[in-house]
């Protein structure tokens, strides 16, 4: 855990983790699940993996409207949160955007 992980407190914590469930989810569902389904004829795995990702996203939306709501956040870091989501791998530029809370929030609170 790097110095800025260890810095995220509450709120920007979860959000954190629920970037990264959702990420993973998405990425395992896309790049290992759908393919199963296709070539191998393994449906079992999306079965799986597809309520699994469902729920990450779901957690991560709650997540993102609860974080929001106690924090200073424009329209635009939130579409944004949102928009990664949509996007694989698109989960590790939201947590580059929670860091950058984080530290906006450490510079301004006071000591």
């Amino acid at each position: 855990m790097d110095s800025t992980t260890g810095q995220l407190r509450g709120p920007l914590r979860r959000l954190h983790h629920a970037a990264l469930a959702e990420g993973a989810t998405l990425i395992v569902l896309l790049g290992i699940a759908v393919p199963l389904k296709h070539l191998a004829g393994l449906p079992g795995f999306v079965t799986v993996m597809g309520p699994l990702h469902g729920l990450a996203f779901l957690y991560y939306l709650w997540t993102i409207s609860n974080t929001a709501a106690g924090d200073d956040w424009t329209r635009a870091d939130i579409g944004r949160m949102v928009a990664c989501a949509m996007v694989p791998f698109g989960a590790w530029f939201s947590i580059r955007l929670v860091r950058r809370k984080a530290a906006a929030l450490a510079r301004t609170a006071p000591r």
